[in-house]
């Protein structure tokens, strides 16, 4: 065969290099030399003032042992969990439903929006007050005018909902898809019965606990928000859901347009429903963006604390993982085991975002298969 010519560089490489070269630098300064500084501060007793002391795995054997770091690290779970079912999902519910809109688009997106543009702390600090716990806190308000009935119907509409979604992915052998979304409705419908538990702790305490009591009264007493091990975790989530609705709202309402029409008039032909065009249409074209969107979500929730310290400083039970190595760093300066524990989470968060990416790349594979 004949040989093949030479590769021809760009023109402007080296000007091109020129231009990456101080983003490229800033990033390694900042970014991956106290990355690798602090991988050997781990096998260290370090101290900041003093001779450091080698001690090889023991902090990360400790780590094993030590039953507040696994505390921590379930803690992280939980809201994890919580923000997955509060601020992944609801916003692309949010987005569909924003294109069926006829009128008044721009007005919706405006509202919905606005939280974004307000600074993080500032979130945190309105929010704080909304929690006041008293009769004259504005979440108490809220939630002491709604009676038992009101609860209760709010718990069974999101079952339900979550039910019917889950009969038409199993109807398609979908098992992967349903029992995600039954893990996220199931707990998304577990959270009304809470205060309606309250509702009927206090009727044992009055000594009137009837169903006809239940279904008409509301909470007696006002919720301690943040100091309640029940509510604060809980609670440190809605300020992301109500701040993050907006700007992920309008990331998939701009992907929804570009959704062929071909593809919603061949599912009408099917015979298909509005849920089938959701569930077989939508997410299935918006499944890229979503796999990106879940491991950003997923990262940013395991690496919380600024907003957990801010709110209740770790107390009532809401100590996560980062907040636990922020502790132990800055707080008890065991720097070396601080460190062994953020290189610990951070190994697990790798692992899942490779296993993720791998889930991705397959996805751009079939896409340009069937391109070609």
């Amino acid at each position: 065969p004949p040989p093949r010519p030479p590769r021809r560089r760009p023109r402007h490489l080296r000007a091109l290099l020129l231009l990456l070269f101080p983003a490229a630098a800033t990033i390694l300064l900042w970014g991956y030399v106290p990355l690798f500084r602090g991988a050997t501060m781990a096998f260290f007793d370090y101290h900041i003032f003093g001779r450091s002391q080698w001690v090889g795995l023991d902090n990360f054997a400790n780590l094993l042992w030590d039953p507040d770091w696994w505390r921590a690290l379930l803690t992280s779970a939980r809201y994890t969990a919580w923000v997955l079912a509060l601020t992944f999902l609801p916003p692309v519910g949010l987005a569909i439903l924003l294109q069926e809109v006829p009128r008044g688009k721009i007005l919706f997106r405006l509202i919905f929006y606005l939280p974004a543009a307000i600074t993080g702390l500032v979130v945190i600090l309105l929010w704080k007050t909304f929690y006041e716990p008293s009769e004259a806190g504005l979440m108490n308000r809220l939630v002491m005018a709604v009676p038992g009935a009101g609860w209760l119907l709010l718990a069974a509409a999101l079952l339900l909902l979550t039910l019917h979604l889950v009969s038409r992915l199993l109807r398609h052998q979908l098992w992967k898809p349903a029992l995600f979304v039954l893990a996220g409705g199931a707990l998304m419908a577990t959270a009304p019965l809470a205060p309606l538990r309250e509702i009927w702790r206090g009727l044992l305490t009055a000594g009137a606990p009837t169903l006809a009591a239940l279904l008409s009264a509301p909470l007696a007493e006002p919720v301690r928000w943040l100091d309640d091990s029940r509510t604060a975790l809980f609670s440190c989530v809605l300020p992301m859901l109500w701040a993050g609705m907006g700007p992920g709202c309008l990331i998939y309402l701009a992907a929804l347009k570009g959704i062929p029409d071909d593809l919603y008039e061949a599912a009408d032909m099917d015979g298909a429903s509005f849920t089938d065009k959701i569930l077989f249409v939508v997410i299935p074209t918006l499944r890229p963006l979503l796999i990106i969107n879940f491991v950003g979500v997923f990262i940013a929730a395991w690496q919380a604390e600024a907003n957990i310290l801010a709110m209740t400083a770790g107390g009532a039970g809401t100590e996560v993982a980062g907040l636990h190595i922020f502790y132990k760093a800055f707080i008890f300066l065991r720097l070396g085991p601080a460190t062994a524990a953020a290189w610990m989470l951070g190994c697990l968060l790798v692992g899942f975002t490779l296993y993720q990416l791998r889930i991705l790349s397959r996805v751009e594979f079939r896409a340009n298969r069937e391109e070609k």
